[in-house]
């Protein structure tokens, strides 16, 4: 049924068939590196979200999370697939796609404003990739601190920092690379070490007596969107949708029934369930914001942080690469043009190095920033999941639509598209509304 509703009548104008060349991956790298994209530090907030919005509603709630970001996701690459097709382009990222579907749109508003639309687009996306490197670099320092903090003397703070610059040397190595190529191969090592981690600590938590029948199924609006906020943080992928298509060698194989798309969702919204459900019924109330501090820091559970600081450390690197993809070529050709002498090695590495950095800054820098961190989520991550996807859509197949469909499955599509952006838009104003109070409560309160 979903698969006919989004593929009936968009014009079947995909990518041609025939394989790309040079820096490309296989299907089964795609998805071990979609998958590493949303299994990072987020999911493991995810028991403690489920606290916030209580047992059943989450339960509920997060099928329907991962339904919207599916949807999302299809469309986006289908467009995606149809406007490279039409301007002969081997791949769009998501920025460029954005300019492309308004400079190929019907409406003059549009067109003129292509640019304007791009930028719009490149800021909500760099926002977003910002906060998740930074909560990784968090994450990693707060582990280490938990495994390491009673060998340091000083406040908690102040241990962080020092645990945070240590992880900050081997990230700046990792961000070093290039190829999507070696950034697969970064996927693939830190799955590795993810499914490790993940496993002792699902082990740990399922031998403690399970507490679901005590704890409560609902729990008040407030924290039900701050739950929202936060499950859709831990889909981390939206972003890296569009860069691990374009190095897709055979882009059909992306969108097919056993593609990399519905593979990479369906293994991630199981994946995402099992932790949210046993992580909190597991621990009840006694649930940590992050669930890895919930577990001893003695014998095998010590090898846990280690592996979950192992699998940020490579993550930052592919959440980052997103940044060095949309902003890199264009920052080099405007450089370029005023100092033309520069080496370009020497640019791209100091065009790496400042975006890490900026990440390591705000993970040190910003007070609390695992909790203001649910508002990236709800703000940028919800436009790049449920607002632009079918927004694009529409003016992309609009001339298409009028050709090829009834006016009554026309607008049957178009309402589909315009309620998942209602839907979006009021994820966007509640949750700002809902984390405005956490933070203010946070901040302000004696």
């Amino acid at each position: 049924m979903a698969d006919s509703i989004v593929d009936a009548g968009d014009g079947r104008a995909l990518v041609a068939t025939d394989q790309r060349k040079g820096d490309v991956i296989s299907p089964t790298r795609a998805v071990l590196t979609l998958s590493k994209s949303m299994f990072n530090a987020g999911c493991f907030s995810l028991p403690y979200a489920w606290k916030l919005g209580g047992l059943w509603t989450s339960f509920v709630l997060t099928f329907f999370i991962a339904g919207f970001n599916w949807y999302g996701n299809h469309i986006l690459v289908r467009s995606s697939q149809h406007l490279a097709k039409k301007t002969e382009k081997s791949a769009l990222d998501y920025g460029h796609f954005a300019k492309k579907v308004c400079d190929h749109s019907s409406i003059g508003f549009l067109q003129r404003n292509s640019k304007s639309v791009m930028a719009i687009v490149n800021v909500t996306i760099l926002f977003y990739q910002l906060g998740m490197c930074s909560v990784a670099i968090l994450f990693i320092s707060d582990n280490m601190v938990n495994l390491l903090g009673d060998y340091f003397t000083g406040t908690f703070h102040e241990k962080m920092v020092i645990m945070a610059s240590i992880a900050t040397v081997f990230i700046l190595i990792t961000n070093m690379f290039t190829e999507m190529r070696i950034i697969s191969v970064f996927a693939m090592v830190s799955s590795v070490f993810f499914l490790i981690g993940t496993a002792v600590i699902m082990q740990y938590t399922v031998q403690r007596p399970n507490q679901w029948a005590s704890l409560p199924s609902s729990t008040n609006f407030t924290d039900t969107i701050v739950f929202i906020g936060m499950s859709m943080y831990a889909f981390e992928g939206q972003t890296m949708i569009l860069p691990v298509e374009n190095k897709l060698a055979t882009p059909e194989d992306f969108l097919s029934r056993f593609g990399v798309l519905p593979t990479t969702m369906s293994l991630c919204t199981i994946f995402m369930v099992a932790l949210g459900f046993y992580g909190y019924t597991g621990f009840g109330d006694a649930i940590a914001p992050t669930i890895t501090t919930n577990v001893p820091k003695i014998g095998l559970y010590s090898a846990v942080n280690v592996c979950l600081m192992l699998q940020s450390m490579l993550g930052h690197s592919i959440a980052m690469y997103v940044v060095f993809d949309m902003f890199y070529k264009g920052f080099q050709r405007k450089f370029l043009m005023r100092f033309p002498n520069t080496n370009k090695q020497f640019i791209d590495k100091s065009f790496r190095i400042f975006w890490v950095l900026l990440t390591y800054f705000m993970a040190i820098l910003i007070p609390k920033l695992e909790i203001m961190i649910p508002l990236v989520g709800v703000t940028s991550g919800t436009l790049c999941a449920l607002v632009y996807p079918p927004l694009f859509q529409i003016i992309t197949f609009w001339e298409d639509w009028k050709l090829e469909m009834s006016p009554r499955h026309r607008w049957f599509r178009i309402g589909i598209n315009v309620t998942v952006m209602c839907i979006g838009f009021f994820a966007i104003g509640a949750g700002l509304y809902a984390n405005v109070l956490q933070i203010s409560k946070t901040f302000f309160s004696p």
